[in-house]
Order: C-alpha cells, then structure tokens, then sequence
C-alpha cells in the first residue's frame, strides 16, 4: 500500500459520490419514453384503421354537408351515400365506393383538402 491517508480519505470520497444507479434510471428513462413513444404509435394506427374503415362515400357527404347542410351537393352526396350502401349488386356497390375515394383523391389534389 503506497497511498497515504490523506489518498485513501480521497479515494473513498471520490468512490462515495459515485452513483452505481446512474445507468439504471437512465435505462428506465428511456424505456419509459419508447413505451410512450409506441403507445402513441399504437393510437396513431387504431385511429387510421377506423378511418379508413368507414365508407368513402360517407365521409364525402359528411364533407359536403358540413360546408352546406342544405345545400345541392350535400343532396347528391345523400343518395350516392345511400346508394352505395343499400344497392342490391355487391359489385355495384364497389364501384360507387371506388368513385366516391376518387373523389376524395381528387380533393386532396386540388384543394389540400382533409376529408374526414
């Protein structure tokens, strides 16, 4: 042992200020944070999926019909909204459904509009 007192008296010091937890709550910080972080991705998602679940045609008419309730458009986006959910061919239903989301597209293009 070369150290004198005085060393050993700093050695100990310098061990007791040292913070053997350091890395572990700094670990659980940033576990925390990707938690968030993926919990709100998980948000993010369910919100998209019922979106993008509802019938295009719909959120058309929802669109117009916010602008003008009694306007002519929010009238023609009624029917087509009906009719793509009551036509008896499955196939004509796809198409209306099909020309509606085009519609929606076309907004986007356009306008920058949000169809909700």
């Amino acid at each position: 042992m070369d150290e004198t007192p005085e060393e050993l008296e700093r050695i100990r010091r310098e061990a007791a200020e040292i913070d053997v937890h350091q890395y572990r709550r700094r670990f659980r910080a940033l576990k925390a944070i990707g938690l968030g972080a993926a919990a709100a991705g998980l948000v993010w998602l369910v919100l998209v999926m019922l979106d993008s679940r509802r019938n295009p045609c719909e959120r058309v008419r929802d669109h117009f019909c916010a602008q003008d309730p009694k306007g002519q458009t929010c009238q023609t986006y009624q029917g087509v909204w009906k009719e793509s959910t009551e036509d008896e061919s499955p196939a004509m239903r796809g198409n209306i459904r099909a020309q509606c989301q085009s519609k929606i597209d076309r907004l986007k293009e356009e306008d920058g509009v949000t169809v909700r």
